[in-house]
């Protein structure tokens, strides 16, 4: 990973060095996909990327598609929606604090209504793509976790997501499980924006300095898995979170320098002061390292991530000019 901010040439020249992928749908298809939770931050760029590529992609809101109404659903298994090739499910509680005092609530869209979902696509012969978290190992490891690793998350948040994962999988065992991690994108709140819009008001920023993550953009995240419904991907677990390993503290210079240089264009200093989990205690206990391989679905042909100052500087050409 280069350091420092990137410029667009550095950006030209990544996506230019990249090897081109194995074609994975030689003979490409319309396929009829409902995205479920189109008008959240990743959602939102899914339905975009499906849409550049031809496919029929429905999209309800909230109000006409909500996981916790059983009438909802039963709309889904009456193709009320439309005959389906897949159904693609970015809706989930990430509440990670609350979910601490919040378990049922956030049991009922991340654990139950997965399940579900995968119910309905066994019985009407659609395929299923569930997005799941890091937050389902337990954060000790010291090297990149593969598929292949037990799972034993570490707060109420991460074991309704592993809840979700195991009720997708048994319901449905052609079920494509996409774990990412430290997701964010433009379209919602994320860690990135947080950072960047508490600089420009001026205030004092403490970052923890002892959690190490996989930072992933939406708009990758979301090619990737419109690659893995093109190819048709076998069911199963696989990893796909960004390329790059970094501390939260890494990740939020890392944000606000790209902002400064790219959009702001001013020399102010950055300052974050790093402070340990520790000085930072939250309701909810997170990995201190939840680094994921994206080896397996790489090999399937399926391009690599680009990197996270490339992703960031994406991200930050596309936020609102007041933030």
């Amino acid at each position: 990973m280069k350091t420092g901010t990137p410029t667009e040439t550095d950006v030209v020249e990544e996506l230019q060095s990249s090897p081109e992928p194995i074609s994975l749908d030689p003979e490409p298809k319309p396929r009829r996909v409902l995205v479920v939770g189109a008008d959240g931050m990743l959602g939102s760029d899914v339905v975009v990327e499906f849409q550049k590529r031809g496919w029929s992609v429905t999209a309800p809101t909230l109000d006409e598609l909500d996981l916790t109404e059983a009438m909802h659903l039963e709309h889904v298994r009456k193709r009320d929606f439309g005959n389906l090739d897949w159904i693609v499910n970015c809706a989930a509680y990430t509440a990670v604090d609350k979910a601490e005092d919040e378990f049922y609530q956030a049991s009922a869209v991340n654990g139950i209504a997965p399940g579900a979902l995968a119910y309905i696509c066994e019985r009407n012969e659609w395929r299923f793509l569930h997005v799941s978290t890091d937050f389902v190992f337990d954060g000790e490891s010291d090297k990149p976790y593969t598929e292949q690793y037990v799972t034993s998350p570490q707060c109420r948040y991460g074991a309704t997501k592993w809840f979700g994962e195991r009720n997708a999988l048994q319901m449905h065992p052609s079920t494509v499980i996409a774990r990412t991690a430290w997701l964010y994108g433009p379209n919602g709140k994320s860690f990135p924006r947080t950072m960047i819009k508490a600089w420009l008001e001026g205030k004092d920023l403490k970052v923890v300095a002892d959690q190490t993550g996989s930072p992933t953009y939406t708009a990758e995240l979301a090619r990737v898995m419109a690659d893995m419904v093109a190819a048709e991907v076998d069911g199963g677990v696989y990893h796909t979170a960004g390329p790059d390993a970094m501390t939260w503290h890494e990740f939020a210079c890392l944000a606000i320098e790209t902002y400064r240089d790219s959009v702001r264009g001013e020399q102010r200093e950055v300052k974050i002061e790093a402070v340990t989990t520790e000085d930072w205690p939250t309701p909810a206990k997170r990995p201190k390292y939840s680094v994921l391989s994206s080896d397996k679905v790489q090999a399937l042909g399926i391009r690599a991530m680009r990197s996270t100052p490339s992703a960031l500087l994406d991200f930050c050409k596309r936020l609102p000019k007041i933030i």
